[in-house]
């Protein structure tokens, strides 16, 4: 796989917060996910640019949307 998809709950671990705290930050749109079936996932790449917000703006998008 080449990028993990991650529960809310597993990024609320990573992250030390809440699932509401995750939950908070994906509706304000700080966090990008996707809802590819009834359960919400943060990529990895996501997420990692969440934490660092130095890093790419195509990981810190949540998509597969090339960037120009």
């Amino acid at each position: 796989m080449d990028d993990e998809l991650l529960l809310l709950d597993e990024v609320a671990k990573h992250c030390r917060t809440t699932v509401a705290t995750v939950r908070h930050w994906v509706a304000t749109g700080r966090l990008k996910s996707i809802r590819p079936g009834r359960r919400r996932l943060v990529r990895r790449s996501a997420l990692e640019a969440f934490l660092d917000p130095g890093a790419g703006t195509e990981a810190a998008r949540g998509d597969d949307t090339p960037v120009p």
